[in-house]
């Protein structure tokens, strides 16, 4: 009699405990990639902003290159260098997808 009572009160304590586990490990889950997306939302706020300087950083070496004040060898080391900053942010255009 004790054996067929004990079974079935077993059987659902190891399947409320089961349950508890695994609801516990959903919010686990749930909060932690809730704190994984607030991380990918920074990040990408700190990206657009560089690529905002990167623009302006663009716009102030593309003035500064066309000015007929500026000697030649500083108008191309700026196109230079404004070539390597497109090239930086094509990559980074390319990380995000």
């Amino acid at each position: 009699m004790i054996r067929f009572g004990l079974i079935p009160l077993l059987l659902i304590v190891g399947t409320g405990w089961f349950a508890w586990a695994s609801y516990r490990r959903a919010v686990q889950a749930e909060q932690a990639l809730a704190a994984v997306n607030a991380e990918h939302r920074a990040l990408m706020n700190e990206v657009r902003a560089l690529e905002r300087a990167v623009a302006a950083a663009e716009q102030g070496l593309r003035t500064l290159s066309s000015h007929p004040s500026v000697p030649r060898d500083v108008a191309v080391t700026a196109d230079l260098t404004l070539a390597d900053v497109r090239r930086l942010v094509e990559n980074s255009k390319e990380l995000d997808n």
